[in-house]
């Protein structure tokens, strides 16, 4: 057998090779060619930023390598990175230094059903591959709620407008099989316009990778399951193995045929003729007379062979002349009818054609209406769960960045909603007022809050710290001795202690260095008064997270106030305070202004 080899340039050839080691012509015929798509640079971030990578294709991988190699980055090292095949796998070794999970089914049902994608919600799922193709795999992950990004970095073409030139030379080639690895391939050796070489083509068998283009050419193209060889894998090994284990097949089925032939001969060169020799009286001749008799006989026999030769070449003659004759005569009576169906036609053209059009207009009519009714559906679709989200995203960014001031936080819900309308077509407006809000948003000024949050928190551990105003009570006179003296000489010191004694009975008299006064403060207003501070610099501390200025003044104020009535001003900690404050009060808040989002509307607009 000889095969045709579709798959594209530089990939055909080993195969090619391997075959004719095993005996097998092989023929290299790219049906396609491999263009390279252009991917922008924000694009490559946001796949390089995805938790997952899917790569669909050696081909996905190649061109991927080299987008990244234009703009000098590099594949991140912390993203999970899942391929279809070995060879892909083996593609992301080569190119990125990188180990790729596999699934055992190397297809797109035995990808998604990996354990890796089974719990994938508000995950960020980066998809290259090419463009066009099967859709499983975005379908069923965006399903599981995946927040999916597909990524096309190449695209395949025909490699010719027609495919005639090819057949053409396949059919002088005596080609039997013909390797096909997508269902773009198909198409493309299909697509003839020669009917003559349309049927030759249906009767070649065809050599496939995976059961949907098997399914694809039954259905299209009508061919048959014997003419059909599944391959167990898309790599040379696994199509080597398929086309030599249906070559021997094919072998097989030649030789009991010739076998069968040969058996049939043989019998027939078996059967014996009938023997027609008859036995009579033995005669005697002489040997001049049976020369004659012999020679006179075969004169007669040659005269009448002659004759009868002649007659029967003329009356085969005079039969297939009679038998043009009336060939002729039938040909005459079918080329008639077939003027007179030829007339017939060409009179109920006009009414023919007629309807034909009236028919269009009205298939027409009714495939608009149709699409009119499927686009109604789907903008009520796009009306109902994917128009709630993007309007709840949109009013959440718009509420944290004019209400709560929080552009950060603005910009990240910006971004979720610029990932939820990748898939969608017409955004091009939408997406660009999403761009020029986050510009805008991530210019605004941004205060040092967490600077002077610590300094706030510094100052309310001072607090219990702080000496208080209070005056405390003087000690009292040291009391000299009362007892009276046995010495006559003291009769003075006596006199003195003895009215001390006596004044000290009706009267109590206490003297001091300093007069006498309660102190301004109990415990229990101490620590009222300790609170009071606390409360301003903690209250100082929630306006500047809040953004209001005119509160965190006051509170600024309040506190230093508090100070300097009820503490006292003259000692380290006191200072120190009275300076961080002074300080906190020439800060200034971040700047506010009237932040206006162009999103809302645009996306407004776009749902309408």
């Amino acid at each position: 057998m000889k095969f045709a080899i579709t798959r594209p340039q530089g990939k055909g050839e080993a195969l090619a090779t391997e075959l004719e080691k095993k005996g097998v012509l092989a023929l290299c015929t790219p049906a396609l060619k491999l263009n390279s798509v252009e991917v922008s640079q924000a694009q490559l971030i946001e796949v390089c930023e995805a938790e997952i990578l899917i790569f669909i294709s050696q081909d996905a991988v190649l061109n991927f390598a080299v987008q990244l190699e234009k703009f000098a980055m590099t594949l991140p090292a912390s993203n999970h990175v899942l391929a279809v095949g070995q060879q892909t796998a083996e593609a992301i070794q080569h190119h990125f230094a990188r180990s790729a999970t596999v699934p055992t089914k190397q297809d797109s049902e035995g990808l998604v059903a990996l354990p890796e994608l089974q719990h994938v919600e508000q995950a960020r799922v980066a998809l290259i591959k090419g463009r066009g193709g099967r859709a499983h795999i975005a379908k069923t992950l965006k399903s599981r709620q995946a927040i999916l990004n597909s990524c096309c970095v190449y695209e395949r073409l025909p490699a010719k407008a027609a495919a005639d030139d090819w057949l053409d030379h396949w059919m002088e080639a005596q080609i039997d099989g013909i390797v096909v690895t997508s269902n773009a391939a198909v198409d493309a050796i299909f697509n003839c316009h020669q009917s003559a070489l349309f049927r030759w083509l249906k009767t070649r068998h065809f050599v496939v990778v995976s059961e949907r283009t098997a399914q694809y050419l039954k259905i299209q193209f009508k061919i048959t399951d014997k003419q059909i060889t599944l391959s167990d894998g898309a790599d040379n090994q696994s199509l080597l193995m398929a086309i030599c284990k249906l070559t021997s097949q094919q072998g097989s089925a030649m030789t009991e045929k010739n076998q069968e032939a040969t058996t049939s001969v043989s019998n027939q060169n078996m059967e014996v003729a009938p023997d027609n020799v008859s036995h009579g009286p033995q005669a005697k001749l002489s040997k001049t007379a049976v020369v004659a008799l012999l020679v006179a006989l075969s004169g007669i026999g040659a005269t009448a062979g002659l004759f009868l030769y002649d007659k029967q070449q003329e009356a085969l003659q005079l039969a297939a002349l009679s038998n043009l004759q009336q060939q002729n005569q039938q040909l005459q009576v079918d080329l008639n009818n077939a003027l007179a169906a030829l007339n017939q036609l060409q009179s109920q053209w006009p009414q023919q054609k007629q309807a034909i059009a009236n028919q269009l207009a009205e298939q027409q009519s009714q495939v608009t209406a149709s699409l009119q009714q499927v686009l109604l559906k789907a903008r009520q679709q796009v009306g109902g769960a994917l128009s709630s989200e993007l309007r709840s995203l949109a009013r959440y960014a718009e509420f944290k960045a004019v209400s709560e001031r929080d552009y950060l936080g603005s910009v990240m819900v910006l971004k979720r909603l610029q990932q939820a309308l990748s898939q969608e077509s017409g955004t091009d407006a939408l997406l660009l007022a999403i761009s020029s809000d986050i510009a805008k948003l991530q210019a605004q000024p941004q205060p040092n809050t967490e600077a002077v949050y610590m300094e706030l928190a510094g100052l309310l551990s001072q607090i219990d710290s702080l000496p208080l105003k209070t005056i405390e009570k003087p000690k009292e006179a040291v009391q000299h001795n009362a007892e009276l003296s046995t010495d006559v000489n003291d009769w003075r010191a006596n006199l003195s202690r003895s009215w001390q004694r006596i004044r000290s009975d009706f009267l109590t008299i206490r003297q001091h260095d300093k007069p006498v006064i309660d102190p301004l403060l109990d415990a229990q207003e101490q620590q009222l008064i300790r609170s009071q501070l606390r409360s301003y610099l903690q209250q100082a501390q929630s306006a500047f997270l809040d953004g209001q200025s005119s509160v965190y003044y006051a509170a600024l104020e309040g506190a230093e106030d508090t100070l300097s009535r009820y503490f006292k001003l003259n000692s380290a900690a006191s200072d120190s305070l009275v300076e961080s404050l002074k300080q906190l009060k020439r800060s200034e808040l971040g700047t506010h202004h009237d932040v206006q989002l162009a999103t809302p509307t645009a996306l407004k607009e776009w749902l309408q």
